[in-house]
């Protein structure tokens, strides 16, 4: 299994909107994909710092995932009202209970 991990700064107050996209809006587009495994989002509303990952069945199902999920992952930042370009890192997961 393998995993993309982006570490976002949002505004705080903007939290909840960006998860409404995800929910409405990213996370259908991802279901759809193939070789997609799951997703996790996690926030600190005090400070606006995110992560989420997903994951994917192979480093090539994830690596063809990318350009399609690049536009409705802007426009979640966006609503996020993200103040810098995110970081996204790739992994293969090594141990998951």
């Amino acid at each position: 299994m393998h995993a993309r991990h982006i570490r976002f700064q949002a505004d705080p107050d903007r939290i909840d909107a960006s998860t409404r996209h995800t929910e409405e809006v990213l996370l259908p587009l991802l279901r759809d994909m193939d070789g997609f495994r799951g997703f996790v989002s996690f926030g600190d509303r005090s400070t606006g710092a995110g992560v989420a990952i997903s994951y994917w069945e192979s480093e090539e199902a994830m690596r063809a995932s990318e350009e399609a999920v690049t536009r409705a992952r802007k426009d979640a930042l966006d609503d996020a009202g993200a103040q810098s370009a995110p970081t996204i890192e790739h992994y293969e997961v090594l141990l998951q209970t």
